[in-house]
């Protein structure tokens, strides 16, 4: 598991958190408050499927304002919307009692475990490219397609899926290979924001199944 809590035999939790990015004036990247939480949504599911697991409930946390939660909710029903599968319940809370100058989301998964998680026997890659702030919005054919992973998980071509966070590609290597040497051709380096880009281990014997599935940007990663 990358970031995730397994809290019992089969329940996992996940989170992301988005500040700053939003609709108010003083929000660092402007855009919709759905998009913001479409986001932030597919970085915790991301990382649900990264642990093996199925998401069953979501709960928010909003530091904007009452009049945000409608569209954080259906940033998140897009995400859903985008894999075809059912909204789970969404419950949360909503800072009321204050106004804050800047947008403020946090997103909480629980799920179930589902799929067995190996990085035995694997080529690996990256999908998508790192990307931040209005990058993410001005280079969508750039960005890992949720669809796409989702098919790769469930029909077992991928038997590891990893999300790329703020400390960059270079830095989730080193988590899965510590004691390897990896090379990319993509920056190493650059933070991935939303989890634009995203590890994937492939089983050997389908290589050409993940190659015709996919029709973002791929970059193969060499590990000695």
């Amino acid at each position: 598991m990358r970031d995730a809590m397994k809290i019992n035999e089969t329940t996992v939790v996940t989170i992301d958190n988005s500040g700053c990015i939003g609709e108010k004036r003083l929000d660092a990247v402007q855009v919709s408050n759905t998009t913001a939480a479409y986001y932030s949504a597919r970085v915790a599911l991301l990382e649900q499927w990264c642990a093996g697991a199925e998401p069953t409930h979501i709960f928010i946390s909003n530091f904007t304002g009452e009049y945000a939660w409608f569209d954080y909710e259906k940033g998140i029903e897009w995400v859903f919307d985008e894999i075809e599968k059912p909204l789970p319940p969404i419950k949360g809370s909503t800072e009321s009692n204050f106004e804050s100058l800047q947008s403020g989301l946090g997103l909480m998964m629980i799920g179930q475990l589902q799929y067995e998680v190996s990085s035995e026997n694997c080529e690996w890659y990256v999908l998508g490219k790192p990307l931040v702030g209005q990058e993410v919005i001005e280079q969508p054919q750039n960005v890992a397609k949720l669809k796409e992973m989702y098919f790769l998980v469930t029909s077992g071509i991928a038997k590891t899926i990893w999300p790329v966070g703020s400390k960059g590609i270079g830095a989730e290597l080193k988590r899965i290979f510590p004691e390897n040497h990896v090379e990319c051709k993509l920056d190493l380096e650059k933070t991935s924001g939303p989890a634009t880009a995203v590890i994937v281990g492939i089983s050997r014997n389908r290589k050409q199944q993940f190659k015709n599935a996919i029709t973002v940007p791929y970059e193969p990663i060499l590990i000695r």
